[in-house]
């Protein structure tokens, strides 16, 4: 839940950091789109991981796609709520989708994903 309100917090507010603007690079924003979806969904699957009840891969793609599914109506918010968000930027959209998704492999790299084998072979 943490790291959900601190998402939102950040792809909602007008000015989560304050006044305080930080300048890196042209498409930074992007870079961090996809580490803040990539990581909604590690968390997804991890805290599972942790309690003894891991995912399977299906259910790892599951949490990617909800991680997804947030991360485009967090960008839909930002242009409805008329607050000094830009919003409705798909490549926003598209770092959110490649950040959540590509946190798939990772976890399963992590063992964090639970794979069954068939042994009726």
């Amino acid at each position: 839940m943490v790291v959900l309100i601190a998402i939102i917090y950040l792809t909602l507010f007008p000015q989560p950091l304050g006044e305080n603007e930080v300048h890196l690079f042209e498409g930074a924003d992007k870079i961090v789109h996809f580490i803040m979806f990539g990581g909604l969904t590690g968390t997804f699957i991890f805290d599972r991981w942790r309690i003894g009840q891991p995912l399977g891969m299906g259910a790892a793609i599951l949490a990617a796609t909800a991680s997804a599914v947030i991360g485009a109506v967090a960008e839909y918010l930002q242009y409805a709520m008329q607050l000094g968000r830009s919003g409705n930027d798909i490549f926003d959209i598209l770092a959110n989708n490649l950040g959540a998704f590509a946190a798939v492999p990772v976890c399963r790299w992590l063992h964090w994903i639970h794979i069954v084998v068939d042994s009726r072979s």
